[in-house]
């Protein structure tokens, strides 16, 4: 009877820290979305502008859009800050 109340104790224990991890990641992983949501919204226009070719290529469109940084709008610099913040 000991035995089966620990072994009860301790799958619970295992599932609340599981839960508890799940979580963690869920909201973080909203965080970044968020994020990376409202800057794609705020650099739409400039990521067509200077970066057209790079569509579907996630690595090309970040260094393109590095390499025109001083020539993107208010709107879409500050989105890139808030997405640095959160990464």
């Amino acid at each position: 009877m000991i035995r089966q109340l620990i072994g009860i104790a301790v799958m619970m224990s295992a599932l609340a820290l599981g839960a508890g991890v799940a979580r963690a990641e869920t909201r973080n992983e909203e965080g970044q979305g968020h994020h990376h949501g409202k800057m794609h919204e705020a650099c739409k226009a400039d990521m067509e502008k200077f970066c057209k070719d790079t569509v579907g290529d996630h690595q090309a469109m970040r260094k393109c859009m590095q390499a025109h940084e001083n020539e993107l709008s208010d709107g879409c610099k500050q989105a890139r800050e808030e997405m640095k913040k959160h990464e």
